[in-house]
């Protein structure tokens, strides 16, 4: 991690795009939008970061498992197409 200092202009017209994308329903902090500016820059410069490791828990399938929840069912696994299709054996 480092830091970086910007001047007062520039601090200003980073604080009116992230104003900007934020009213146009796109939340992000200024670490991530600067990160996207800088991966974007790279991109068109021709020069893709070919190391570029995502975590899993950033992935937002991941992140949607907190939001399971618990059925009691034991074999879930093994009867979800019955319960969900009604199938009881028949195809």
């Amino acid at each position: 991690m480092s830091t970086i200092r910007i001047d007062k202009k520039h601090l200003k017209l980073l604080d009116k795009l992230i104003s900007h994308l934020t009213l146009r329903g796109n939340k992000i902090s200024k670490k991530d939008l600067i990160a996207k500016l800088i991966e974007d820059a790279m991109t068109a410069e021709g020069l893709e970061e070919k190391e570029i490791s995502y975590s899993i828990t950033d992935d937002d399938a991941w992140k949607g498992l907190d939001d399971v929840f618990e059925l009691g069912i034991e074999d879930l696994s093994e009867r979800v197409d019955e319960l969900l299709y009604h199938l009881n054996g028949e195809e």
